[in-house]
Protein backbone atom coordinates (compact mmCIF):
# COMPACT_ATOMS: atom_id res chain seq x y z
CA UNK A 1 0.00 0.00 0.00
CA UNK A 2 1.32 3.91 -0.82
CA UNK A 3 0.93 6.43 1.10
CA UNK A 4 1.21 10.18 0.61
CA UNK A 5 2.25 12.28 3.38
CA UNK A 6 0.55 15.58 3.88
CA UNK A 7 2.50 18.75 6.27
CA UNK A 8 0.36 21.24 7.52
CA UNK A 9 0.01 23.44 10.35
CA UNK A 10 -2.20 22.57 12.60
CA UNK A 11 -2.07 26.15 14.82
CA UNK A 12 0.04 24.51 17.37
CA UNK A 13 3.23 23.27 15.31
CA UNK A 14 3.26 21.17 12.39
CA UNK A 15 1.53 18.64 11.94
CA UNK A 16 2.28 15.10 9.59
CA UNK A 17 -0.55 13.56 8.80
CA UNK A 18 0.15 10.38 6.52
CA UNK A 19 -2.86 9.15 3.85
CA UNK A 20 -2.81 6.13 2.46
CA UNK A 21 -3.70 5.17 -1.06
CA UNK A 22 -6.04 1.95 -0.42
CA UNK A 23 -6.92 1.78 -4.37
CA UNK A 24 -3.91 0.47 -6.03
CA UNK A 25 -5.08 -2.87 -7.62
CA UNK A 26 -8.41 -1.67 -6.71
CA UNK A 27 -11.01 -4.00 -8.97
CA UNK A 28 -13.37 -0.72 -10.52
CA UNK A 29 -15.65 -3.05 -12.56
CA UNK A 30 -19.02 -2.95 -11.01
CA UNK A 31 -18.53 -0.14 -8.83
CA UNK A 32 -21.71 1.14 -8.70
CA UNK A 33 -23.20 -1.86 -8.03
CA UNK A 34 -20.88 -2.67 -4.90
CA UNK A 35 -21.38 0.97 -4.01
CA UNK A 36 -24.95 0.71 -3.75
CA UNK A 37 -24.85 -3.11 -2.01
CA UNK A 38 -23.50 -0.79 1.17
CA UNK A 39 -26.36 1.31 1.09
CA UNK A 40 -29.20 -1.12 2.49
CA UNK A 41 -31.04 1.96 4.33
CA UNK A 42 -32.27 4.27 1.74
CA UNK A 43 -35.91 4.43 1.53
CA UNK A 44 -37.42 5.92 -1.72
CA UNK A 45 -40.90 6.68 0.04
CA UNK A 46 -39.05 8.91 2.84
CA UNK A 47 -40.98 12.36 3.27
CA UNK A 48 -38.02 14.01 3.17
CA UNK A 49 -37.74 13.21 -0.70
CA UNK A 50 -41.44 14.77 -1.11
CA UNK A 51 -39.54 17.56 -3.98
CA UNK A 52 -37.93 14.81 -5.66
CA UNK A 53 -40.01 13.55 -8.34
CA UNK A 54 -39.99 11.02 -10.06
CA UNK A 55 -39.21 9.35 -6.26
CA UNK A 56 -35.47 8.10 -6.27
CA UNK A 57 -35.14 4.37 -6.26
CA UNK A 58 -31.61 4.20 -4.79
CA UNK A 59 -28.78 6.13 -2.91
CA UNK A 60 -27.10 6.73 -6.46
CA UNK A 61 -30.34 7.65 -7.85
CA UNK A 62 -31.15 10.30 -5.82
CA UNK A 63 -27.09 11.43 -5.97
CA UNK A 64 -27.77 12.08 -9.47
CA UNK A 65 -30.95 13.95 -9.36
CA UNK A 66 -29.43 16.15 -6.71
CA UNK A 67 -26.37 16.78 -8.81
CA UNK A 68 -28.95 18.24 -11.51
CA UNK A 69 -30.94 20.17 -9.31
CA UNK A 70 -28.48 22.04 -7.79
CA UNK A 71 -26.80 22.62 -10.96
CA UNK A 72 -30.11 24.59 -12.36
CA UNK A 73 -30.87 26.01 -8.65
CA UNK A 74 -27.67 27.71 -8.14
CA UNK A 75 -27.87 29.29 -12.06
CA UNK A 76 -31.20 30.87 -10.96
CA UNK A 77 -32.09 33.68 -9.04
CA UNK A 78 -33.69 31.90 -6.25
CA UNK A 79 -31.01 29.77 -5.68
CA UNK A 80 -31.17 26.74 -3.50
CA UNK A 81 -34.70 25.58 -2.22
CA UNK A 82 -35.65 24.20 0.54
CA UNK A 83 -36.88 21.10 -0.78
CA UNK A 84 -33.55 20.07 -2.69
CA UNK A 85 -31.80 21.05 1.15
CA UNK A 86 -33.90 18.68 2.82
CA UNK A 87 -33.39 16.01 0.21
CA UNK A 88 -29.28 16.27 0.48
CA UNK A 89 -29.61 16.40 4.35
CA UNK A 90 -31.63 12.65 3.65
CA UNK A 91 -29.09 11.41 0.94
CA UNK A 92 -26.35 12.49 3.80
CA UNK A 93 -28.08 10.99 7.15
CA UNK A 94 -30.56 8.42 5.99
CA UNK A 95 -28.63 6.22 7.83
CA UNK A 96 -28.52 8.17 11.25
CA UNK A 97 -31.47 7.84 13.07
CA UNK A 98 -30.66 10.72 15.65
CA UNK A 99 -29.19 12.95 12.96
CA UNK A 100 -32.52 12.52 10.72
CA UNK A 101 -34.97 13.07 13.77
CA UNK A 102 -32.57 16.78 14.70
CA UNK A 103 -32.59 18.16 11.04
CA UNK A 104 -35.00 16.49 8.78
CA UNK A 105 -37.61 16.24 10.74
CA UNK A 106 -37.27 19.77 13.00
CA UNK A 107 -37.36 21.36 9.67
CA UNK A 108 -40.66 19.21 8.42
CA UNK A 109 -42.41 20.52 11.60
CA UNK A 110 -40.96 23.50 12.54
CA UNK A 111 -42.20 26.65 10.66
CA UNK A 112 -39.55 29.14 11.51
CA UNK A 113 -36.76 27.08 11.07
CA UNK A 114 -38.02 26.60 7.26
CA UNK A 115 -38.09 30.24 6.75
CA UNK A 116 -34.86 30.72 7.86
CA UNK A 117 -33.38 27.73 6.03
CA UNK A 118 -34.43 29.04 2.62
CA UNK A 119 -33.19 32.89 3.34
CA UNK A 120 -29.94 31.43 3.91
CA UNK A 121 -30.53 29.51 1.38
CA UNK A 122 -30.69 32.19 -0.80
CA UNK A 123 -27.77 33.87 0.28
CA UNK A 124 -25.32 30.93 0.65
CA UNK A 125 -26.14 30.37 -3.27
CA UNK A 126 -25.81 34.09 -3.78
CA UNK A 127 -22.36 33.46 -2.58
CA UNK A 128 -21.37 30.43 -4.43
CA UNK A 129 -22.14 32.06 -7.92
CA UNK A 130 -19.32 34.63 -6.69
CA UNK A 131 -16.52 32.93 -4.78
CA UNK A 132 -13.77 30.21 -6.13
CA UNK A 133 -13.53 26.83 -4.90
CA UNK A 134 -10.50 25.69 -7.35
CA UNK A 135 -8.16 25.50 -4.77
CA UNK A 136 -8.26 23.45 -1.63
CA UNK A 137 -7.73 26.79 0.37
CA UNK A 138 -9.80 28.40 -0.86
CA UNK A 139 -12.32 25.47 0.13
CA UNK A 140 -11.35 25.89 3.40
CA UNK A 141 -11.86 29.55 3.66
CA UNK A 142 -15.52 29.05 2.38
CA UNK A 143 -16.61 25.95 4.87
CA UNK A 144 -15.41 28.02 7.61
CA UNK A 145 -17.20 31.33 7.23
CA UNK A 146 -20.10 29.65 9.88
CA UNK A 147 -22.47 33.15 9.19
CA UNK A 148 -22.84 31.44 5.93
CA UNK A 149 -23.76 28.45 7.09
CA UNK A 150 -25.99 29.54 10.00
CA UNK A 151 -29.09 27.39 9.88
CA UNK A 152 -30.63 24.04 10.47
CA UNK A 153 -28.38 20.64 9.53
CA UNK A 154 -25.15 22.81 9.06
CA UNK A 155 -24.77 25.65 11.66
CA UNK A 156 -23.21 23.38 14.41
CA UNK A 157 -19.91 22.85 15.31
CA UNK A 158 -20.03 18.99 14.23
CA UNK A 159 -21.44 19.90 11.04
CA UNK A 160 -18.54 19.87 8.63
CA UNK A 161 -19.85 16.63 6.80
CA UNK A 162 -22.35 18.35 5.83
CA UNK A 163 -21.43 21.49 4.89
CA UNK A 164 -18.69 19.98 2.73
CA UNK A 165 -21.21 17.22 0.86
CA UNK A 166 -23.70 20.54 0.54
CA UNK A 167 -20.46 21.84 -1.17
CA UNK A 168 -19.75 19.07 -3.26
CA UNK A 169 -23.10 19.04 -4.72
CA UNK A 170 -22.73 22.55 -5.60
CA UNK A 171 -19.17 21.94 -7.13
CA UNK A 172 -18.50 17.89 -7.61
CA UNK A 173 -15.90 18.54 -9.44
CA UNK A 174 -13.94 20.58 -7.06
CA UNK A 175 -14.83 19.58 -3.62
CA UNK A 176 -15.00 15.81 -2.57
CA UNK A 177 -17.14 14.28 0.16
CA UNK A 178 -15.58 14.39 3.31
CA UNK A 179 -16.97 11.71 6.11
CA UNK A 180 -15.58 9.13 7.96
CA UNK A 181 -15.55 6.46 6.08
CA UNK A 182 -13.45 7.74 3.01
CA UNK A 183 -11.06 8.69 6.62
CA UNK A 184 -11.05 5.41 7.39
CA UNK A 185 -10.21 4.22 4.08
CA UNK A 186 -7.16 6.17 4.26
CA UNK A 187 -5.94 5.24 7.46
CA UNK A 188 -7.31 7.82 9.85
CA UNK A 189 -9.18 6.19 12.50
CA UNK A 190 -9.13 9.06 15.23
CA UNK A 191 -12.47 9.75 16.68
CA UNK A 192 -14.43 12.47 14.85
CA UNK A 193 -11.66 13.25 12.25
CA UNK A 194 -14.30 14.11 10.00
CA UNK A 195 -14.96 17.22 12.21
CA UNK A 196 -11.58 18.64 12.14
CA UNK A 197 -10.44 20.89 9.69
CA UNK A 198 -6.85 19.73 9.78
CA UNK A 199 -8.04 16.52 8.50
CA UNK A 200 -10.09 17.86 5.81
CA UNK A 201 -7.15 20.04 4.81
CA UNK A 202 -5.29 16.91 4.34
CA UNK A 203 -7.92 15.13 2.57
CA UNK A 204 -8.56 17.54 0.01
CA UNK A 205 -5.00 17.47 -1.95
CA UNK A 206 -5.18 13.87 -1.20
CA UNK A 207 -8.47 12.91 -2.92
CA UNK A 208 -7.66 15.10 -6.06
CA UNK A 209 -3.86 13.20 -6.40
CA UNK A 210 -5.92 9.61 -6.19
CA UNK A 211 -8.26 11.10 -8.93
CA UNK A 212 -5.32 11.62 -11.22
CA UNK A 213 -3.59 8.73 -9.85
CA UNK A 214 -6.40 6.70 -11.24
CA UNK A 215 -7.76 8.17 -13.90
CA UNK A 216 -6.79 5.98 -16.33
CA UNK A 217 -9.23 3.32 -14.76
CA UNK A 218 -12.37 5.96 -15.06
CA UNK A 219 -13.11 4.34 -18.69
CA UNK A 220 -17.05 4.06 -18.71
CA UNK A 221 -17.40 5.35 -15.26
CA UNK A 222 -18.38 8.76 -16.92
CA UNK A 223 -21.31 9.38 -15.00
CA UNK A 224 -19.80 10.93 -11.64
CA UNK A 225 -16.92 13.49 -11.65
CA UNK A 226 -13.67 11.28 -10.59
CA UNK A 227 -13.32 12.81 -7.10
CA UNK A 228 -16.88 11.07 -6.57
CA UNK A 229 -15.89 7.75 -8.21
CA UNK A 230 -12.91 8.21 -5.52
CA UNK A 231 -15.18 8.53 -2.88
CA UNK A 232 -17.24 5.44 -4.20
CA UNK A 233 -14.28 3.07 -4.24
CA UNK A 234 -13.46 3.98 -0.75
CA UNK A 235 -16.47 3.24 0.50
CA UNK A 236 -16.16 -0.16 -1.45
CA UNK A 237 -13.11 -0.68 0.18
CA UNK A 238 -14.09 -0.28 3.97
CA UNK A 239 -16.77 -2.23 3.07
CA UNK A 240 -14.38 -5.04 1.48
CA UNK A 241 -12.73 -4.71 5.02
CA UNK A 242 -15.57 -5.14 7.26
CA UNK A 243 -17.05 -8.51 7.43
CA UNK A 244 -19.83 -6.71 8.72
CA UNK A 245 -20.27 -4.86 5.94
CA UNK A 246 -20.89 -0.82 6.55
CA UNK A 247 -23.45 1.23 6.06
CA UNK A 248 -23.74 3.96 4.43
CA UNK A 249 -22.99 7.03 7.23
CA UNK A 250 -21.64 10.40 7.55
Amino acid sequence: MSTLAQSLDSGSGTLSIRLADPLDGFDWRNLGDRYNDLCQRFEPSAPYLAAISPRPSSDRDLYWTLIKRFAEELGSASGITYGTYLAMLYWKLYSQGAAITNTCEFLMENAEAREKASVKLRQLSAHLREVSTQEPGEIIKLLRDHSKFCFRGMKADTALPVRSTFLHFARPGEVPIFDKQVLLAVGISEKNANQKFRFLEAYLPHARKLAVKHAQFFSGLDREEPLRLIDMALWVVLGRRDKRKRKCTS
